[in-house]
């Protein structure tokens, strides 16, 4: 809630005649306090949001480079701004000092009415400090309300409603893989993530010991930047305690389960023997000798995704490794070594559980098979975690419904994650250009129906039941694709090309 320069020039100044030499662009910024000093090396005994009254005195008699020096060493301690009083040492403030200050976009303020210093620094920290008060007031009273939701046994929506009053902005929650989690101010998961690549000013979400997740404010909030972070950092914890209490009960064996999980995915090396008896305190002490299969889950509860993936690890007639880590579910099944395809095993069972469940809203990934050893674990877990975040955002649609799916099945998704930007461009601009050009003149998805016939194994049949279209307009649209590609994308030496540009234009 505190002033802009702007605001001050308007109101507390107006009396000064003050005109905006530089800096225009900067006027938004916020006053801390306004300060006045003739002392040339003021810059050390600035700290930052300042807005600097001077005469100018400390400058009578230099040249322009001592002056764009000046203003140079101000700009550096990030004031808010200069204002200088015209008539004792500058009839007119040297173009020198200006273009200086345009080039650090430092708003310098010409005064040219005489106003003494001390009635404009009394009267703008006036305006400061009751703002301050305001905000401390209005501070004191939102954790006062998240104090009062969280004894009334409210959750996360109700607690966002209540900082949402007070920024005025959109507000998200998502999870330490960057899964969506919660929303206030939005319509839909679009605006939500539209509101996350805006952000105006974040804070991280801490549960039971753990860096759970972030809460974002998106733009358009009615308070300054400061203020706004403020009271994100403040409401932070609540949520934590919120996230904390809607969780599964965490017992001695959950608790060492949720520790060591958060250690293999923080990459902490563990060595043989601690992690036998990590995992045996965890309950489970037979994953020795069998093949280890990773699942990750999202889900609006924890504790529901928890569930899912418990039951289907005691469908397999023993327990598996199974907590809450940063508000995303994660399991370790163990399997027999015996088992021919232990992903699609995992696959079966997390089926057989949803089945039994029904539940909805929840969103799983199979990791990699891997042995029973720290750095397997922990490579096969961090896969599973980074699928988990292209499998919320962005193959919802792509997986037409349905909640599980496997590393790799998403591993030409990760692939493309990996590959830098300018790669992707080439890759893309290379390959399927004219049928992405095509699309947007003619909202038409042909680069949609190449890459469900690549991946259907070219099968004009499951590609046409998979489009929900005829096998004639399939083939009338392949027809088109070939035309305007000028070559057959059906050429098994371009098939894996082609899947690459195709999920690399998709996830752009």
């Amino acid at each position: 809630m505190l002033p802009t320069v702007r605001e001050l020039l308007d109101d507390q100044f107006a009396a000064a005649e003050p005109l905006v030499l530089a800096g225009h662009s900067a006027l938004g910024r916020t006053v801390r306090w306004v300060h006045s000093s003739e002392i040339y090396e003021i810059s050390p005994l600035l700290s930052g949001g300042e807005l600097l009254l001077t005469t100018g005195l400390g400058l009578s008699g230099v040249d322009a480079g001592t002056r764009r020096h000046y203003l140079g060493e101000i700009a550096g301690r990030a004031v808010a701004g200069v204002a200088v009083e015209l008539g004792r040492t500058f009839d007119a403030i040297p173009q020198d000092m200006v273009a200086e200050a345009s080039r650090h976009s430092l708003p310098l303020i010409a005064l040219r009415a005489v106003v003494p210093f001390i009635d404009l620094c009394r009267t703008a920290n006036t305006e400061i400090v009751s703002r301050e008060v305001r905000s401390l007031r209005l501070l004191n009273e939102l954790g006062r309300d998240l104090v009062g939701e969280l004894a009334a046994g409210n959750g996360l929506a109700q607690l966002l409603g209540r900082i949402g009053e007070v920024t005025g902005c959109a507000l998200i929650v998502t999870s330490g893989n960057g899964a969506l989690i919660a929303a206030h101010g939005v319509d839909d998961d679009r605006s939500a993530w539209a509101a996350v690549e805006s952000a105006t000013a974040t804070a991280s979400i801490r549960a039971r010991e753990n860096t759970w997740g972030t809460l974002t404010a998106g733009p358009g909030s009615a308070l300054d930047a400061a203020t706004l972070a403020t009271v994100l950092g403040q409401s932070a914890p609540s949520l934590g305690l919120a996230l904390a209490n809607s969780g599964t009960p965490t017992g001695r064996p959950q608790l060492a389960a949720a520790t060591l999980l958060a250690d293999l995915l923080d990459g902490k090396t563990i060595r043989q023997a601690d992690l036998k008896v990590r995992a045996a305190a965890a309950g489970v002490p037979a994953l020795a000798g069998r093949t280890l299969v990773p699942v990750a889950a999202d889900a609006p509860e924890t504790r529901i995704a928890t569930r899912l993936i418990d039951t289907a690890a005691k469908e397999l007639g023993r327990t598996g490794l199974v907590a809450e880590v940063h508000a995303t579910s994660y399991g370790v099944f163990a399997m027999d070594q015996a088992t021919a395809d232990p992903v699609g095993e995992a696959v079966r069972l997390l089926r057989n559980a949803f089945t039994t469940n029904a539940v909805e809203g929840v969103t799983l990934v199979v990791g990699d098979p891997c042995e029973f050893t720290s750095a397997a674990l922990t490579g096969s877990l961090e896969a599973a975690r980074s699928a988990l975040r292209l499998a919320t955002r962005h193959r919802r649609d792509w997986l037409a419904g349905s909640p599980i799916s496997t590393c790799r099945e998403l591993a030409t998704e990760l692939v493309v994650e990996s590959l830098p930007a300018a790669e992707r461009s080439r890759l893309i601009a290379t390959t399927i250009a004219p049928l992405i050009a095509w699309d947007t003149t003619h909202h038409s998805n042909l680069t949609r129906t190449l890459e469900v016939y690549l991946r259907h194994g070219g099968s004009p049949t499951r590609c046409a039941t998979a489009l929900h279209i005829g096998r004639q307009s399939l083939y009338q649209r392949l027809d088109r694709i070939r035309d305007l590609l000028g070559y057959d994308p059906a050429a098994p030496a371009l098939t894996g090309t082609l899947l690459l540009a195709l999920c690399a234009h998709r996830l752009s």
